[in-house]
């Protein structure tokens, strides 16, 4: 079973339109031999979010350090180390961190969703 260390992981900068401060890892999927799903970590700076958007797949997320806010529709939920969170598909839905540390969290998707 292949096994990343956190300390190894490589976060590289998301840059696509309606993100700020966010980068991510795709630690886990194909490569390593889960042919459905990837597992990625992903870190907002403070001030950082991910777009705004909504696509036909959901995310199984959970909070490893920090704190943040997930937008799912109209309602805000903050979210601190150690939660867990589900986006339902074609949901409109935003991570962001208002905070003054960084916010990191996995979020799981199908290889679809795994950009």
């Amino acid at each position: 079973m292949p096994i990343v260390k956190y300390t190894d992981m490589k976060l590289r900068d998301v840059t696509m339109d309606g993100v700020k401060g966010a980068s991510k890892a795709n630690v886990i999927g194909p490569d390593q031999g889960w042919d459905n799903h990837t597992m990625r970590v992903f870190r907002l700076e403070p001030g950082g979010f991910t777009p705004r958007h909504q696509h036909d797949w959901e995310h199984i997320n959970h909070v490893i350090q920090g704190r943040g806010r997930l937008r799912i529709g109209d309602t805000i939920h903050d979210l601190s180390e150690k939660d867990f969170a589900f986006v339902p598909p074609n949901t409109e839905h935003q991570f962001e961190n208002p905070h003054s540390e960084p916010f990191e969290f996995i979020c799981i998707v199908p290889n679809r969703g795994a950009y």
